[in-house]
């Protein structure tokens, strides 16, 4: 018995070795499989839905009824030795082939690369793509995507920023349906402020009408406009989108065709102004005030849950516009005005595929939206703020910007209580009727300002050329919710993405908490330099009579000066000593990422698969050992 049981050592060894064999071979058969069986599948892992799609974009493709073209032009060779910008290339590909084959043939996607100099550079440079420096050799680059729908329209994305990857979706997608429409969507403006007003002339009179505003030329060329007077009784038929500018002194009739629009869910973009400054309106002509300007009066506001203070406007700090008030002796000063806001990034809401294109907005006397916390039964309208004031802000009385209005005052007046004012915002949500008890589903965008269409605020016309020039996005982001509001209603619901790019979060925190501490000892260095030189003045000021210069100085100004190169150096040696310790902060974590990510990490993982294989291994061997 013992004899014949002295071979089962080896034959265990050889049956575990087989089946870790097996297992192995097992798993290269099955990728094998997937990679032929399984084409076509896509299975995202990722907390943000990096690699999926969203339903808004499922329903523009299905929605498609003729083929669209998609001409994506990208540089290879400019780019081979960049990474950064060869990687994110190839994701604008790999998403843009993804999206051609979730068409179901709808989308025809072809990838140019362009040599420079070449033909296909020059068409597209004539589509307008933008042909970026890559090196300082000369070197350049092109991504960009001309989108062709039927009867040849056009929409041009003129560059993919790695920045901006997060809006790839938003952006493509937009472009489809926006080439795929048959129609230019149908436009309705019912503006309260004359959108041509009389000019003043310089001796006081009224002229001829001043030119259309330039963001209404760019609406009657993009879309089909139709303006309504603003005392008609009601809304035109058959428009996809309302604009209403100011609205005031409307007819009951209007009103309720309005509420009817916006209980509907249908899109709604309201500029409803405080203190209108740009309003012509001899209503705004009041008695001695200083500035011309109208307050809105709509009162659906308070139904659909949310009111703009009409006797009140925002200051904010942190975003006041340099403006040349009057000085003594007939002089002029600049000062900043409160009252006029040049905004930018920072007040605008980046998680927005709109808002995050744009980099300045410019308003007058702007107002507050607020929710109403007294809001009828069923009315809860969510508000996204689209565009928000600083935490240096404050409400101002619109009466200070009229007789009583100083620049100077407001500035020495201002106090702010550290709240965060929004401005515009999209409107969602159940919100509520002021004639009828219903309840409806907002679609509404509402801005509590109306003068920044005005060409003042956002555009200056060359005098020789005639050509506008733009120092502000208030004309595109007009044009840009009226496109997102008309079109498509899938495109609405578009949305970012979460961003490919990854920074290390931590190193970030580090260096700016140690930037901050640099620039907080830095000023101190500065004040106590300024203060330390005022006090060697005055004292040469006093010992020589006026005159300065190196011989002329006393020993206490000697001591005084040798005191403050100790100071200095002091300083100094310290500020060194906080930008090592940031380096050595980050330089070791990132050494124990490195050692985490090339190290640990696959040992941890060779571990798990060897035990894996050794278990499996012992469960082929105890179930041998009992059939034997």
């Amino acid at each position: 018995m013992n004899t014949n049981a002295m071979p089962a050592k080896p034959l265990n060894r050889f049956g575990s070795l087989s089946a870790i064999a097996l297992i192995l071979v097992g798993v290269i058969v099955l990728n094998a499989v997937a990679t032929f069986a399984l084409v076509g599948w896509r299975f995202d892992f990722t907390s943000e839905g990096l690699y999926s799609f969203s339903p808004g974009t499922r329903a523009i493709l299905r929605s498609l009824k003729d083929p669209v073209r998609l001409d994506l032009y990208a540089s290879r060779e400019s780019t081979a030795d960049i990474p950064e910008l060869r990687a994110h290339a190839q994701r604008v590909q790999e998403y843009l082939g993804e999206l051609a084959s979730l068409s179901n043939g709808k989308l025809e996607l072809r990838v140019i690369h362009p040599q420079p100099f070449s033909e296909e550079e020059d068409t597209a440079r004539i589509a307008g793509l933008v042909v970026q420096p890559v090196n300082n050799a000369g070197g350049t680059a092109i991504l960009g995507l001309v989108v062709t729908g039927p009867g040849l329209r056009e929409k041009v994305i003129s560059v993919f920023a790695p920045d901006r990857d997060s809006f790839i979706e938003y952006e493509v997608v937009k472009a489809i349906a926006t080439v795929g429409r048959a129609v230019k969507p149908k436009v309705g403006l019912l503006s309260c402020i004359p959108l041509q007003p009389a000019r003043m002339l310089p001796d006081g009179s009224m002229g001829g009408p001043s030119p259309v505003p330039f963001v209404i030329e760019q609406m009657r060329e993009l879309f089909d406009m139709v303006e309504v007077a603003d005392n008609a009784a009601q809304l035109p038929v058959g428009i996809d989108a309302l604009l209403l500018v100011q609205p005031r002194k409307l007819p009951e009739s209007m009103l309720k065709s309005i509420d009817a629009w916006a209980v509907a869910g249908k899109p709604l973009v309201v500029l409803a102004d405080p203190f209108a400054e740009t309003d012509q309106h001899p209503d705004s002509r009041a008695m001695g005030a200083k500035v011309s300007a109208t307050t809105y009066d709509f009162p659906l506001l308070r139904a659909w849950g949310v009111d703009i203070p009409p006797d009140m406007t925002v200051g904010d700090m942190n975003f006041t516009t340099r403006i040349q008030t009057p000085g003594p002796g007939n002089t002029m000063r600049e000062l900043n005005y409160v009252a006029w806001l040049s905004l930018t990034r920072a007040a605008l809401n980046q998680s927005d595929p709109l808002m995050n294109r744009f980099e300045a907005i410019n308003f007058k006397s702007v107002g507050e939206i607020q929710k109403l916390k007294d809001r009828p039964e069923g009315v809860a309208p969510n508000i996204e703020p689209l565009i928000f004031s600083s935490d240096k802000s404050q409400l101002i009385q619109s009466l200070k910007l009229g007789y009583f209005g100083d620049a100077e005052q407001l500035l020495r007046d201002l106090k702010p209580d550290g709240v965060r004012r929004v401005f515009a915002a999209w409107i969602t949500g159940p919100i509520g009727s002021l004639f009828t008890p219903a309840i409806g589903n907002a679609n509404i965008v509402l801005i509590a300002d109306a003068d920044l269409l005005a060409n003042e605020t956002w555009v200056n016309v060359d005098p020789q050329t005639g050509i506008p020039q733009a120092f502000s996005d208030n004309g595109p982001l007009i044009i840009g919710l009226l496109e997102r509001m008309a079109g498509d209603p899938a495109v609405a619901t578009l949305r970012s993405r979460g961003g490919f790019r990854r920074p290390f979060e931590i190193v970030q925190e580090l260096r700016k908490a140690a930037e901050a501490k640099y620039i907080a000892r830095e000023k101190d260095l500065q004040l106590e330099v300024r203060e330390t030189e005022m006090n060697i003045a005055q004292l040469q000021e006093k010992v020589t009579g006026g005159e300065t210069g190196p011989g002329k100085l006393s020993p206490e100004q000697q001591a005084e000066l040798a005191q403050l190169q100790i100071k200095v150096n002091a300083y100094r040696k310290e500020l060194r000593g906080v930008q090592y310790g940031l380096r050595q902060e980050v330089d070791a974590l990132g050494q124990r990422l490195l050692i985490l990510n090339v190290v640990l990490w696959p040992v941890i993982v060779a571990i798990a698969a060897g035990l894996w294989c050794w278990r499996a291994a012992r469960r082929v061997d105890h179930s041998r050992s009992q059939g034997s």
